[in-house]
C-alpha cells in the first residue's frame, strides 16, 4: 500500500511518524510506502529531518521521505492532514496526478469541506474521513510532541462500499496507531465531534483560555445555547443528538484535556486564519439553509473572526 500525506503541520507528522515506523517493520518491508507531499518544493528541502517526542517523553529524529510526482502517481491512499480551509486546493494540487479509485482520507476539524471538494472527484475515488482524539502540538517547524494518547473513527463519506479497502485502511492505520475503529455511520460522530469543537473551540480562543476553564459555572449558560441550536440543526439533517450527552461529551472533553489550548485558539495567538468557518459558521449556515435561528453559534463565529482581522 502506498500512502501519501499532505500535511506538515501536528497531525500530519503524527501520523507521518507512526506509519512510518509501522513501514519499517519487517513483515511490512516493500509492502507498505509512506512519503509526505511537500508544499514548497524547494531542492534544499530534500535533507530535512522531523522531530518527533512520544508522550513518554522520548524523542525521535529522521529524515523526511517527501513524495515525486510518480509518488502521487502510484498513490493507494491520499491521507489529508491539513486545515479545513486548504482541503480544496490541496487536493486540486493532486487531483490530475491520482490514479482512479485511490481512496481520500480527510482528517479536519469542522464540517462543509465536501460541497468544496474538486469536480467529479467522487465519481474516481472514494472519500474517507477520520476523525481523532489524539493530542500532538507542533513545538517548531518539523517537530512536533505527542501530547495525548486518544483514539481514532473512521469511516465512509462518498463513494462506494468497498469492504477489502474499508478492512486494510482500518487495519493499517490501527497498526500505526491505535485504537482506529470503522464505522458505517460516521457522519453521527461528524457531529458529535463537531458539537464538542463548537463548543471547546471558539470558548477558548475568545477567553483566552486552556480547555479545562470551560467547566466553570460562569460558561454553562453559553455551552447549553450552543448546543441546543446545534441539536435544532441537526435535526434539519436528519441526525439525531441528545442534548444531555452532548454536555456531558464537552464536559469530558474539557476535563480530559484540561491543560491543552485548543488549536483555535492556537490559531488566534499565532494570528492565523482558524477553522471557525467550519465550525460554528457551519452551523450558522444551516440555520440560514433551514430558517433556524443560531444566535449564539453565530455569536462565536463572528467573534473569533473579529480576532484575526482579514483571516
Amino acid at each position: 500500500m502506498n500512502i501519501i500525506i499532505i500535511g506538515q503541520g501536528a497531525m500530519g507528522l503524527l501520523w507521518y511518524h507512526h506509519l512510518l515506523q509501522l513501514a519499517k517493520k519487517t513483515l511490512l518491508q516493500n509492502l507498505l510506502t509512506i512519503k509526505l507531499v511537500n508544499k514548497n518544493s524547494k531542492s534544499q528541502d530534500k535533507n530535512l529531518q522531523y522531530s518527533f517526542t512520544d508522550h513518554q517523553k522520548h524523542t525521535y529524529n529522521a529524515p523526511i521521505n517527501y513524495a515525486q510526482t510518480h509518488d502521487i502517481q502510484q498513490a493507494d491512499v491520499v491521507f489529508l492532514c491539513v486545515k479545513s480551509f486548504q482541503i480544496s486546493t490541496a487536493l486540486q494540487t493532486v487531483a490530475k496526478d491520482l490514479k482512479k479509485n485511490s481512496a481520500i482520507i480527510l482528517a479536519h476539524n469542522g464540517m462543509g469541506t465536501l460541497a468544496e471538494l474538486p469536480d467529479k472527484l467522487e465519481n474516481k475515488h472514494n472519500i474517507y474521513t477520520l476523525l481523532t482524539t489524539h493530542g500532538c502540538l507542533r513545538t517548531s517547524p518539523f517537530s512536533i510532541t505527542h501530547t495525548g494518547i486518544g483514539s481514532s473513527d473512521f469511516g465512509l463519506l462518498l463513494g462506494t462500499n468497498n469492504l477489502a479497502e474499508q478492512q486494510s485502511l482500518t487495519q493499517v492505520f490501527n497498526a500505526a496507531l491505535p485504537s482506529v475503529n470503522y464505522h458505517t455511520n460516521i457522519q453521527a460522530k461528524q457531529w458529535l465531534k463537531l458539537a464538542i469543537n463548537c463548543v471547546i473551540n471558539p470558548l477558548t480562543a475568545i477567553n483566552n483560555v486552556n480547555n479545562g476553564q470551560i467547566s466553570q459555572a460562569s460558561y454553562q449558560s453559553t455551552i447549553s445555547k450552543l448546543l441546543e441550536e446545534i441539536v435544532a440543526v441537526a435535526k434539519s439533517e436528519n441526525v439525531s443528538l441528545d442534548l444531555s450527552v452532548l454536555k456531558q461529551k464537552v464536559n469530558t472533553v474539557a476535563q480530559a484535556t484540561a491543560n491543552n489550548s485548543s488549536s483555535m485558539r492556537c490559531d488566534v495567538l499565532a494570528n492565523r486564519r482558524s477553522e471557525i468557518d467550519y465550525i460554528n459558521g457551519y452551523i450558522h449556515q444551516l440555520g440560514i439553509k433551514h430558517t433556524i435561528a443560531t444566535p449564539e453559534n453565530t455569536k462565536m463565529w463572528r467573534a473569533v473572526k473579529t480576532l484575526v482581522p482579514g483571516l
